[in-house]
């Protein structure tokens, strides 16, 4: 009875408040904001790492892992698509490497003045070939958002929140949509699927409007 209690409740066991979960960007002004402020400071690898982010819905653990040579071949050529085993699941996820991916990461390499084929792609800046930490880069889109006065929680789960909620947004008149995107996210079901990307709170909140707006 006490976990089922603890499952319903605003704190931890140890009595802190539970985090808040991620919200999904829900205009591609505030997408273009995030990509400008990036873009302005000149935080290329940051710009990067939202891109490839909100572009494959990969988890930020397993977009930490990634490696140049996940992104290239021996010869230095594109591959075609990112193939890595989910840290979560333990199940294999492609994602095609899009013109928006390799144009934001062509930009990073550009100022990082190359790569390493054995290199992790978003590398602390502490040194050395190791990987930025997620709670490192959780705090990167924490302070965005506070510097935009974005009114989004966005942990480092936004991006694939924001994928999420985008795709279903572009195929909404495709019947097959929210089936395919539950693939994508590895859901075991297509409720959980809408309650993800934000779309089934958005659905109740604009029901119960129209009932308040009858008064």
């Amino acid at each position: 009875m006490k976990k089922e209690n603890e499952k319903h409740s605003i704190y931890t066991s140890r009595g802190k408040l539970k985090a808040s979960p991620a919200d999904s960007i829900k205009t591609i002004d505030e997408i273009n904001l995030i990509k400008n402020y990036f873009l302005d400071r000149k935080e290329y690898r940051n710009y990067a790492l939202f891109i490839l982010g909100i572009s494959t819905a990969y988890r930020a653990g397993d977009i930490l892992r990634l490696k140049f040579k996940n992104l290239f071949d021996e010869n230095g050529n594109w591959r075609k698509e990112i193939v890595l085993i989910e840290e979560k699941t333990g199940k294999r996820r492609s994602m095609e490497i899009t013109e928006t991916i390799k144009n934001a990461v062509n930009l990073y390499i550009e100022n990082e003045g190359g790569c390493y084929f054995d290199d992790y792609i978003f590398k602390s800046r502490k040194g050395g070939n190791s990987p930025l930490s997620v709670p490192s880069a959780c705090k990167i889109f924490k302070e965005m958002a506070k510097n935009l006065n974005l009114n989004y929680h966005c942990s480092t789960h936004f991006l694939r929140k924001t994928f999420a909620y985008w795709f279903l947004q572009i195929h909404k008149n495709d019947a097959t949509a929210l089936a395919t995107l539950q693939e994508i996210l590895n859901h075991s079901s297509s409720q959980i699927t809408l309650k993800y990307c934000g779309l089934a709170k958005e659905k109740q909140q604009n029901m119960a409007r129209k009932v308040s707006e009858l008064w």
